[in-house]
């Protein structure tokens, strides 16, 4: 055998030489980003959302526009993916407990649309060929986009909103739908399977489910246990894609949506105490993925068909999104949700949902539609996607601006419990029945201060009631609402909702009725304390920054950083970043370091300034033991500790008392010490 040499610069090239294929890939996807991520920029210019402008990039490059990409399905194949990550994440951030108490929402909301939407749809088009072909239209039509509806309630902070529950109940419903829907289309053009095979595949779908839900309670959490000891990030991250990707693969051999499968695999996560390392580490790739869908979705649009039959896919736009709001806020209102919740999740699943678009292929396949239906049905529901963030807006505006009669006709509007709400006065009203408004109301409830909270949720509000908690159904936007709840005799209002939109209009309506009550305000980012505190309240507490502060005031605990001296570093941080809030207090930083041996009692470090009105002065003079019930056990001055000093010891500025008590007298310390640091 002969061996011929290769000469070392052709080597390289041959070592280098790659399939041109892959090439065109990266190219592809190099336009995809490049371009939507121009057109994002400038659409973000007129302050119009990212999804927008990803599914008009999606239309200016695809297939029906320039035609810039050479494989559109490898985009479709990545963008599906995108979903997937977008459900897992959103699974994440659920819980098994939690799912169980949307129940009603998932079964009433979720059948109540999809069913009155078929029939709604099929009985508008049943002129167009039959009974087959206008409950296929209602098949396509009742189903929303969770892609889209979720990323902009999880952008807007909306998804713990009353209707952000409501529109999330009735997506997973329809995510549930989806096996059966596909099954039945079949069915409608006459040539589907027997019914054993329906209950076979039904039977199946539901067996995946049941496994994963199991295995969220008993093999997950071992599973994440032994690869967090570990101690390898990457192993983590594998594990997660491969849960992740592998239950959406379950699923869909069960017939059911990949999306569905990675919503129920972060809610397997979720039930562990690694779900927020979780999450962080997959917003990352559900961000870039998630690009690919808008785009992907914008691909399927045929703007030149859009161009030809302007006046038809105008009429059919409206009739969708008239028709779709109709059918989820008539579900929504019998659940017990007011009108405004209602307007606002039917404006919000007004349009139509991707896989839909599977759907419909599969009609064309089968005949149930023709080439000109099926373009238009593509291109009315790309529209109706686009006009989603317009549509929530129009639902926000819509609820604000409710007759005074339609607000008072809603189930919220009941009027609270005379013999309770009408003897209070000089209370608390509580906004929210959430984690905050919870600790809030018990808080009050253990000191004997009169409260009343308000909550949107009637599940809460059921059970809340049978513990005996004076809380009452109502929108705490509404002035009749908070008049019934003696807004006006009130000393304090307190809101603590996740909806900034309600939040700014709560706060608006309760100064305009009191203008002398005191409003605190819970909200979630210190970008939106400027514009509450305009709307009149009086102090606001933004989650974000409260929880840096309370990280660097046990940071510097952990490092001997004296008390006084965290409470004054805590109390400037505070001032500079709320902007010099009116009377804002600072709450406790607790950085006591608990002695588990000895019940309530904690010792601290208290730093002596040269302004303190103690420095100078022996122990003897102090008094410390009789003034403030805590005792000094040492003083540490440079380097040199003193243990046990006597009564002569003189103290001096920059020592450092070690001081020993309950939390009372060592708060009496404190004020004895440092008496400009402020103490809650």
């Amino acid at each position: 055998m002969v061996f011929r040499e290769v000469e070392p610069h052709r080597a390289v090239r041959y070592a280098f030489r790659t399939d041109p294929m892959q090439f065109d890939f990266l190219k592809d996807l190099l336009i995809v980003f490049a371009l939507g991520g121009i057109v994002v920029y400038a659409l973000r210019a007129v302050k119009l959302p990212a999804i927008v402008g990803l599914l008009l990039a999606g239309a200016v490059m695809g297939p029906h526009g320039l035609s810039l990409l050479g494989d559109v399905h490898r985009v479709e194949v990545l963008a599906e993916i995108g979903v997937v990550l977008l459900l897992f994440t959103i699974g994440l951030e659920f819980s098994l407990a939690q799912l169980l108490r949307m129940w009603r929402p998932i079964v009433i909301g979720g059948a109540g649309q999809v069913l009155l939407c078929i029939a709604a749809v099929a009985l508008a088009t049943y002129w167009r060929g039959g009974l087959g072909k206008s409950l296929f239209f209602g098949f396509l039509a009742a189903l929303s986009s969770t892609a889209i509806v979720l990323r902009l309630l999880g952008e807007r902070g909306q998804l713990s909103a009353p209707f952000g529950r409501i529109s999330l109940a009735v997506l997973l419903f329809q995510d549930l739908c989806i096996v059966p829907l596909m099954l039945l289309t079949p069915l409608l053009a006459g040539k589907g399977s027997s019914g054993g095979d329906l209950a076979i595949t039904l039977l199946k779908a539901a067996a995946v489910v049941v496994g994963v839900v199991l295995a969220a309670r008993k093999l997950v959490p071992e599973i994440l246990l032994r690869v967090v000891r570990t101690r390898s990030r990457e192993l983590f991250l594998t594990l997660l894609l491969v849960l992740c990707l592998g239950t959406a693969w379950l699923t869909s051999l069960a017939g059911l949506s990949l999306a569905l499968g990675a919503f129920l695999a972060g809610l397997a996560i979720s039930e562990s105490e690694y779900s927020h390392q979780a999450l962080a580490e997959a917003v990352p790739f559900r961000d870039a993925f998630g690009s690919l869908f808008f785009v992907s979705i914008g691909m399927l649009m045929d703007v030149r068909f859009v161009i030809h039959h302007v006046p038809l896919v105008a009429a059919v736009v409206i009739a969708l999104i008239a028709i779709k709001t109709l059918v989820a806020a008539v579900p929504t209102l019998l659940l017990g949700y007011p009108l405004q919740v209602a307007v606002q999740a039917g404006l919000g699943l007004a349009q139509v949902g991707e896989f839909a678009f599977v759907l419909s292929r599969s009609g064309l396949a089968l005949g149930l539609i023709d080439d000109t239906e099926y373009q238009l049905f593509l291109s009315a529901s790309v529209i109706s996607m686009l006009l989603t963030p317009a549509l929530l807006w129009a639902g926000r505006v819509a609820g604000a601006r409710l007759p005074e009669r339609s607000r008072r006709g809603a189930p919220q509007e009941a009027e609270p419990a005379g013999d309770t709400a009408e003897k209070l006065e000089d209370h608390v009203i509580i906004a929210g029945y959430g984690v905050n408004g919870q600790n809030v109301a018990r808080a009050l409830g253990a000191t004997g201060i009169p409260h009343a909270v308000l909550e949107m949720n009637p599940e809460t509000v059921r059970t809340a009631r049978e513990r005996g908690e004076p809380i009452h159904y109502g929108d705490c936007t509404r002035i009749g609402v908070l008049e019934a709840l003696g807004v006006t005799r009130a000393r304090m209002f307190v809101v603590a909702i996740s909806d900034a939109t309600s939040t700014r209009q709560s706060v608006s309506v309760a100064r305009t009725a009191n203008p002398e009550l005191y409003i605190l305000v819970r909200t979630r980012f210190v970008s939106e304390i400027d514009e509450l505190l305009k709307l009149g309240a009086n102090e606001v507490v933004p989650e974000e920054f409260e929880t840096s502060l309370e990280i660097f005031a046990r940071v510097l605990h952990r490092f001997d950083v004296p008390r006084n001296v965290v409470l004054a570093l805590v109390s400037q941080t505070r001032g500079d970043a709320y902007q010099m809030l009116r009377g804002a207090n600072s709450p406790r930083q607790d950085a006591a370091l608990e002695l588990s041996a000895l019940e309530g009692v904690q010792v601290e470090r208290l730093l002596i300034s040269d302004a303190s009105p103690v420095a100078n002065h022996s122990l003897a003079e102090l008094d410390m033991r009789a003034s403030t019930g805590a005792s000094v056990i040492a003083i540490k001055r440079g380097t040199a500790v003193h243990s046990n000093p006597d009564a002569a010891f003189r103290v001096e500025p920059g020592d450092v008392l070690l001081v020993i008590g309950d939390q009372r007298a060592l708060d009496a310390a404190l004020a004895l010490v440092d008496p400009v640091v402020p103490i809650s």
